[in-house]
């Protein structure tokens, strides 16, 4: 995703790294993985903020931590009431298993579709 805003950044018509370029449908499945990443430690720090009222950089911390499995815990897990364990054992859960799933079923659902509606350009920015 870094690579397409520098290639957009520089103009070009389609995102190149390394002598090679990278499809639009690659990169749309890149964004939606960080997309849903980005949406999943969202929500379950605002939920475990929540239900613990501990400091948000504590919770981030520990969210990010279960979302990526590496283990590391400012120690807040352990006083995590019975809703938030839930709460971050589904995170890790959906880290692990979640967008590794969800890039392969939006890579795999690309069906042909006979008609093409008319292109707008919306003003963005």
């Amino acid at each position: 995703l870094a690579i397409a805003v520098w290639s957009e950044a520089k103009g070009r018509q389609s995102v190149e790294a390394f002598g090679r370029r990278i499809p639009s449908d690659v990169q749309r499945v890149a964004l939606s993985v960080v997309a849903w990443g980005a949406t999943i430690v969202a929500l379950s720090t605002i939920v475990i903020a929540q239900i613990t009222k501990a400091d948000i950089s504590h919770v981030l911390f520990d969210v990010i931590s279960a979302f990526a499995t590496v283990g590391l815990s400012t120690g807040l897990t352990a006083e995590l009431p019975d809703s938030g364990s839930y709460v971050l054992a589904a995170t890790i859960f959906m880290g692990r298993v979640g967008t590794v799933t969800l890039a392969a079923a939006v890579a795999a659902t690309s069906r042909t579709q006979y008609y093409s509606l008319p292109v707008e350009r919306p003003i963005v920015g």
